[in-house]
């Protein structure tokens, strides 16, 4: 960058050649990115994607184990969209350090980063165990939590882990592909939901504006998912990450969670504390 733009930056901030500047500091790097430019056609035109065999099986294995204990404090749900047998364990970031690899695997972050084409956040992560004899949910989207007029660029991206095998009979995911397309008074047509059927260890990635929904589970045992929402930085995180992980605990992780649950300053200006990054405070 030449002095003279860099002159410029300093003098205005707001500025457009800053905002552009702001959006080159990523958590992932350029050959990461560029190497995950092969998935983004079939990620635009669809609205997701299954990547098989993302994490090894006896590391599956590990996860699986680790999460089922933690299952153990979580209930079922309290409404038929939540699922009256379905079990929900939320903010893991503070739970459990066992998912800090899945949070930041290298192709989730970079695929993220160049489909939004910005800075990201974490916005929620959380345990989904669907148990026997569970309806399957209603379609629905997950970010028309924020009150903006489609067509828009997407907003978050979801990416759902498999810790069991996801099967049409156990509650796989169930998908309307190409329905992120659809305007805000648009339905997808009948017979266009499929399920997202892959091996554990696999992961599903779908924009936040996809119709999907739990799947039913018509089997004799749960199914188990991980699930973790990604924003463009400067949306409201859907939740509340500066209190689910206070700085006591904020300060105990690696750099990189700590920008990816907020700990930082995005677009120059979101998110500081006296003119300062908030990572200062846990220093």
């Amino acid at each position: 960058m030449s002095k003279d733009k860099a002159k410029l930056i300093e003098r205005d901030p707001f500025s457009v050649e800053a905002m552009k500047l702001a959006k080159t500091k990523l958590l992932s790097s350029k050959i990461d990115r560029d190497d995950s430019k092969k998935f983004l056609k079939k990620l635009n035109a669809n609205g997701y994607l299954i990547l098989e065999g993302v994490i090894g099986n006896s590391d599956t294995k590990e996860i699986k184990i680790h999460c089922e204990s933690l299952m153990k404090k979580a209930s079922t749900g309290a409404t038929s969209f939540g699922g009256f047998q379905t079990k929900r364990l939320f903010n893991m970031v503070a739970r459990t350090r066992k998912l800090d690899h899945l949070l930041l695997h290298p192709t989730v972050i970079s695929i993220i980063e160049s489909y939004l084409e910005d800075q990201i956040q974490l916005s929620v992560a959380s345990l989904i165990q669907i148990g026997s004899s569970q309806k399957a949910q209603p379609l629905h989207r997950d970010d028309n939590l924020y009150p903006l007029e489609r067509p828009r660029k997407p907003l978050t991206l979801n990416a759902m882990w498999a810790l069991d095998d996801f099967t049409e009979k156990n509650g796989s995911t169930l998908l309307s592909p190409g329905s992120h397309l659809l305007g805000d008074d648009e339905k997808p047509e009948k017979g266009s939901v499929i399920s997202a059927v892959m091996p554990a260890g696999s992961l599903l990635l779908y924009d936040g504006s996809l119709f999907h929904a739990g799947g039913a589970n018509n089997t004799n045992t749960s199914r188990l998912g991980f699930s973790v929402v990604y924003s463009r930085s400067w949306l409201r995180q859907q939740e509340n990450q500066f209190l689910g992980v206070p700085p006591e605990i904020a300060k105990t992780l690696p750099k990189n969670m700590q920008k990816l649950i907020g700990y930082w300053v995005s677009n120059n200006f979101l998110g500081y504390l006296n003119d300062a990054s908030p990572a200062r405070l846990l220093d």
